[in-house]
This record gives structure tokens, sequence and C-alpha cells, in this order.
């Protein structure tokens, strides 16, 4: 979960025109204190999150705390996130792996073998 709410940011020439058209009166160089939810989806900006399995505060930028559909919900640490992508796949799938499962693995040769005949690489 995102422990803080707002972030302070610089206005700079690449931020400028996003945040007057938000409604901010602004100049380039100025500091604004602003809710998360008004970063944009790109932004490099560092946020504190707690992993909400095992509890530890970690700084994470924020493109990459949305990048998997985490929109303002659920943070797992890299350690829990891997307890978590198996718990998920058990439960939807009933393995631990995809390849495991033996509709998906059937599913992945008969991809293969499609590309492979597409592209002319058949082997003997």
């Amino acid at each position: 979960m995102i422990l803080n709410r707002e972030i302070t940011i610089k206005i700079s020439e690449s931020n400028f025109h996003y945040f007057e058209n938000l409604g901010y009166d602004i100049t380039i160089g100025d500091e604004i204190l602003i809710p998360i939810e008004l970063l944009s989806k790109g932004s490099h900006q560092k946020i504190d999150c707690q992993c909400d399995a095992c509890g530890i505060i970690k700084q994470v930028i924020f493109k990459n705390y949305i990048k998997y559909d985490n929109e303002f919900g659920m943070y797992y640490c890299r350690k829990c996130s891997e307890y978590k992508r198996k718990e998920t796949l058990l439960k939807n799938h009933g393995c631990e792996y995809p390849i495991q499962n033996k509709k998906i693995y059937k599913k992945m040769k008969q991809t293969i073998a499609e590309k492979r005949v597409i592209t002319g690489q058949i082997q003997n």
C-alpha cells in the first residue's frame, strides 16, 4: 500500500503544461504539494510503499508501481510477490508454474508449432 498520499514535486519545462492544465498557478522552478493520484503514469517520482504481506517499507518509482495494475491497491515486495504469484497460479490452474498444467503445455506446443510453420522453420 502507498504510505504517503501527497508528494512535493518541482515544476520543470516537461511537467509545466500538465499541472497548468490541472489548474495550478505555477511557474517553472516552483515546488508544489500534490496528491499522488495527480502524478502522470510515466512519473519517475519515488513513493513510499509498504508490503501488504510482510510489512517491509520500500521506495518505489511511481511508474513501476502502477505498471502491474496496482491502481493504489495491494503492493507486494519482490520476495512476497513470488509467493503471491504461486498462490494465484495454484488457485487458477492447480499448479505453481504454468508449464506444469497439461492444457497450457499443450497450447504452448501448438502455438510454437504454428509459428514454425508460418516462418518455415519446420525441423524433422
